[in-house]
């Protein structure tokens, strides 16, 4: 029997430390987005690799202690509840208090554990005295001494300023209400803005740089990584009580902790919580504000609010994406998660597939014969969360692991799983909807073989859908598709492969879409050498509308002034642009229209980012296509 859960998921970027992201990130956004298919059974007697597959079906995503963010909202929106009741459910023994206050916060910048600091702004100060630069450089030279040097940029060129002891602060004179004026931090190919100082110390022979802030200004950069901002707006506004939850316990849990080696008292990764700065700002792109209204209103309406045990210490509330419907105890009883269940979750039940070899590999066990789930928590359904599972190798040998040891070698979502692959003709359907959805073809005979023995193996698509959605030949079609739009014609090889390397270097269908638009032949076979019939040529084909006399006469003057591929980028790299490519790949590949979650998950990286690669890769990895497939191609 083959359960299927949702569709998109919002976060799937496995989590490391002691809470787990509702958001993915990001998609940090850097934030992979992965949905897991395979065959779901809970098997009545030991698991066999008899077909050279196991199947794992479970429930949650994250540790499950204490508040489960995903249920968090399920019970603000889908059951109408406060804040305060989503922490007392989740958080039993501790109360709400209102005394905090607003607290300077540590935050280690790992990203610049054991390296040098390079940070820019305007007004830039060392120790309180001007360095007058726009960026400084701060390098450790021996035991609790660092040099510093300053520069015209990130890039240098640097000149030897001054020999500062451990502990040295960097900050800015100019007014910290212009996220352009924020201290920012020097990468390869971004920056990262940060509220405050940033203090550069020596301990045991390292470097570490850390980010001192108001509290509620530190909240401010992690409530919308660990929870979607959107959800504020959610039910008619009744998320912002998730969002609310969210950022109490994400102010608990960092003014509970410490004890970090650079003496700062947390930590910006999800080995404490996700905090990315203020702003972010690639070289050559436009800057982004990482807060948002709603959760920036979410960690006001909560300021000074923590969870307090009876003693009077600061609860370590930690908190993870989906408890699957029941919380694994610990520090805090467990207890059930009904809102868990929203259709909003896409992790509340999941499935995940490896041969017996991957198994065994990842468990140490030498060849499996059977893989039995002997202990459980009796929390939930199945029996709750696995505590033991014995392997018994076909040389006989008796192994037992925690269901922590599992999850944690093989990668699974949660410790609350069970133990058990797809059909050929359901790994056929699906790979020739994936031929005619991504490539716009029939599959050829190798491709289909391969690819079907692929799904078969694993029990999910994957690494086939992945393969094709990035290969050079959907490159191409893409090239060709927009040299059909803008010049009426098939791209020359040369051409064809000249964009397709583009493609591969980084650059994205918005890129590509400037490129062949602004260039003299769109010029002249879309407007004659006119600007305003180029103009509206291209809301035409890109937008799919009209333009109003306004839009052709603001971006007739932008092109004037920037150059037609600027004006061009600014209507492709647009939110409508973004949307209506969305909703392609959606009717394309799902026969409907996108969500609303699907809308703020990837419109943002469509529009900026490398989502026209990675969105039919995601959508044909879902239980949705999975299932379209088959009807489609029986």
């Amino acid at each position: 029997m083959r359960q299927y859960g949702v569709v998109i998921r919002l976060s799937s970027h496995p989590r490391l430390g002691v809470t787990r992201s509702a958001r993915s990130g990001v998609l940090s956004i850097g934030v992979a987005i992965v949905v897991a298919l395979g065959l779901i059974v809970t098997p009545a007697a030991p698991a066999t690799a008899a077909n050279g597959d196991f199947g794992f079906s479970g429930h949650g995503w994250g540790h499950g202690r204490g508040m489960g963010q995903y249920g968090a909202y399920g019970y603000a929106v889908d059951h109408g509840w406060g804040y305060a009741q989503i922490l007392g459910h989740y958080y039993g023994g501790t109360s709400l208090a209102g005394d905090a206050g607003n607290p300077a916060m540590t935050v280690e910048l790992t990203r610049f554990t054991g390296v040098d600091t390079i940070v820019t702004a305007p007004g830039l100060t060392v120790n309180g005295v001007s360095t007058g630069s726009a960026a400084v450089l701060v390098r450790r030279t021996r035991p609790g001494v660092f040099a510093v040097f300053t520069g015209n940029g990130c890039a240098g060129p640097w000149t030897s300023a001054s020999d500062q002891g451990s502990g040295l602060v960097i900050a800015s004179t100019a007014p910290a209400g212009s996220p352009e004026n924020l201290l920012r931090t020097c990468e390869a190919t971004t920056t990262h803005g940060y509220r405050g100082t940033i203090t550069v110390v020596d301990n045991a022979g390292t470097q570490y740089a850390v980010n001192t802030l108001w509290t509620d200004d530190y909240l401010r950069g992690v409530v919308p990584r660990e929870s979607p901002s959107s959800w504020g707006t959610a039910g008619g506004g009744q998320g912002m009580e998730a969002l609310k939850a969210q950022a109490v316990a994400a102010r608990s849990y960092a003014l509970a902790s410490g004890g970090r080696a650079s003496g700062a008292k947390t930590c910006d990764t999800t080995a404490c919580q996700v905090y990315s700065g203020a702003v972010l700002w690639p070289w050559g792109g436009a800057m982004t504000v990482l807060d948002a209204a709603t959760t920036d209103s979410a960690v006001a309406q909560t300021s000074g609010q923590v969870m307090r045990w009876p003693n009077g210490t600061i609860a370590r509330t930690e908190f993870s994406s989906s408890t699957g419907g029941w919380t694994a105890g610990g520090a805090f009883l467990a207890v059930v998660d009904e809102g868990d269940d929203t259709a909003l979750n896409p992790n509340h039940n999941w499935t995940m597939s490896f041969t017996a070899a991957e198994v065994a590999s990842a468990l140490g066990t030498g060849a499996i014969r059977s893989l039995t789930v002997t202990g459980r928590n009796g929390a939930g359904a199945d029996g709750g969360r696995v505590t033991e599972v014995t392997v018994i190798t076909t040389a006989g040998a008796t192994r037992t692991f925690s269901g922590a040891a599992v999850r944690s070698a093989l990668g699974l979502k949660s410790d609350w799983f069970s133990v058990s692959g797809a059909t050929e003709s359901e790994a056929r359907s699906v790979v020739t909807a994936l031929y005619h959805d991504v490539l716009g073809r029939e599959p050829d005979s190798t491709g289909l073989a391969t690819w079907t023995a692929e799904i078969v193996r694993t029990g999910n698509a994957s690494s086939t859908a992945a393969a094709l959605a990035g290969s050079r030949e959907r490159l191409a079609v893409i090239v060709a598709a927009q040299y059909q739009a803008a010049l009426g014609r098939q791209p020359e090889a040369a051409g064809s492969d000249f964009w397709v390397h583009l493609f591969e270097i980084g650059w994205n269908v918005p890129d590509l879409q400037a490129g062949i638009y602004a260039s003299d032949e769109a010029f002249a076979r879309l407007g004659q050498g006119d600007p305003l019939a180029w103009v509206a040529a291209i809301y035409r084909d890109i937008l799919h509308r009209t333009a109003t006399p306004d839009e052709c006469r603001w971006w007739i003057d932008y092109a004037a002034r920037n150059g037609r591929q600027a004006a061009v980028m600014g209507i492709t790299r647009s939110q409508e642009a973004a949307l209506f490519r969305l909703a392609g790949y959606y009717s394309t590949m799902l026969g409907r229209a996108p969500d609303p979650t699907g809308v703020a998950t990837f419109v943002p990286v469509l529009m900026v980012g490398r989502g026209d690669l990675s969105l039919p890769a995601l959508i044909g990895q879902s239980t949705e296509y999975w299932l379209r497939a088959q009807a489609r191609y029986p």
